[in-house]
């Protein structure tokens, strides 16, 4: 019996401990998850507190008229009137920049032939709208039911005014319904005539001043008529470096001679043929 009594003391004590250490334990649990809770409960009080006070602010600053539009500085122009952009810019001075949709701006101002990309900021400090454009960079033009300009993406813009600066080589043989249908062949080749025009770039013998027209055609390439005389150069299509430096190199001794030359043929591999009229033809060996 003495034997019983002392296991069913320790037993008691065993239990004892083990209630008193899960009592421990969770009092422990809830203590971090009160403490989590908490700081919870805390950062999102803070999160909306500070919210509040921006849209307060925001309302605030809306309806004063403190942050009117007070001026719109636009800058970049070249070919293009300052006033046609504000036109095309809807913007009332009487809104708030903060209303302002400046992508839906930024787009109005694209719409404009000359506009390539523009860029629309609000400057808060002097209550102004800055737009900054980057205009097109024309490159030559394009005889196509009229003459038209293109950049130097390729990209025929705009027609032609006796106004603007037409100091460029023209590019034929293409017609309208190939440029509307995006024809692939008629844009390769608008690509290779401006590839053609990099080329000649910066060159002292022969350069794009040199250049009246150069013609497009899809069996043979490219050909260019020089300003002095007219005379074709057949250069077909690609390697037009390699083409040039082959034609720099004849072109001193054709001087005198020029009025005399029928034609010039580049889309040989490593020589110049050179058509002589009523001569036959020379042929140029590359050195």
């Amino acid at each position: 019996m003495v034997k019983k009594g002392k296991m069913a003391s320790r037993y008691r004590i065993r239990r004892n401990k083990r209630s008193r250490r899960l009592k421990k334990q969770k009092g422990g649990w809830l203590r971090v998850w009160g403490l989590r809770v908490g700081k919870g409960v805390l950062s999102f009080a803070t999160l909306a507190s500070v919210a509040f006070c921006g849209f307060t602010l925001y309302r605030y600053f809306e309806h004063s008229g403190q942050l009117n539009i007070g001026e719109v500085k636009i800058m970049g122009c070249i070919n293009v009137l300052e006033s046609d952009l504000l036109d095309m810019a809807k913007v009332d001075f009487r809104s708030n920049l903060l209303d302002l949709d400046l992508q839906e701006v930024s787009r109005r101002l694209t719409q404009h032939p000359w506009v390539e990309k523009a860029k629309v900021r609000r400057d808060f400090s002097g209550k102004a709208l800055i737009i900054e454009v980057q205009e097109r960079v024309p490159r030559a033009l394009i005889l196509l039911d009229e003459l038209y300009l293109v950049d130097r993406n390729g990209e025929i813009f705009k027609k032609a005014e006796m106004k603007e600066k037409l100091d460029f080589p023209i590019l034929t043989g293409l017609s309208l319904p190939e440029w509307k249908q995006r024809n692939p062949e008629a844009i390769e080749l608008i690509q290779q005539a401006l590839e053609l025009l990099n080329f000649l770039e910066g060159r002292k013998i022969f350069s794009p001043r040199q250049v009246s027209e150069i013609h497009l055609s899809k069996k043979n390439g490219l050909t260019l008529y020089t300003l002095d005389g007219g005379i074709p150069i057949r250069l077909g299509m690609g390697e037009y470096e390699d083409k040039l430096n082959r034609l720099e190199k004849v072109l001193p001794d054709l001087r005198n001679k020029l009025k005399n030359v029928e034609y010039l043929a580049l889309d040989y591999p490593k020589k110049v043929v050179v058509k002589m009229k009523d001569k036959g033809l020379e042929k140029f060996q590359r050195s």
